[in-house]
């Protein structure tokens, strides 16, 4: 699927992001796979909304060790820039909640 296509079909999903980052329902995880592996790809240096995106889409397509992995590139992100307030009200407690799902 070009980036184009993947774009379009983000928009056309609806509430995307209050779907997979606050409610943490989403009808198509490997869409959200896909648009964090294109959000790591275009800046890979700083993004973590991709990343963020990785957790949770690996974990809930049954892929943990994917999960873990992403989450512990998550949190490398978080300690290694100050993130905007913004940021952190959006991605510490859903990184919080993702370490306790990942865990049990």
């Amino acid at each position: 699927m070009s980036d184009g296509e993947l774009l379009a079909k983000v928009i056309q999903s609806g509430d995307f992001f209050e779907s997979v980052l606050h409610n943490d329902s989403f009808d198509d995880w490997n869409l959200a796979k896909e648009l964090g592996e294109f959000l790591v790809r275009i800046e890979p240096a700083s993004e973590i909304m991709g990343h963020v995106l990785l957790t949770r889409a690996h974990r809930h397509l049954g892929n943990r060790q994917g999960a873990l992995d992403e989450l512990k590139e998550c949190q490398l992100r978080t300690l290694n820039r100050k993130l905007e307030p913004w940021e952190a009200d959006l991605f510490l407690p859903l990184l919080s909640e993702e370490e306790k799902l990942l865990a049990s």
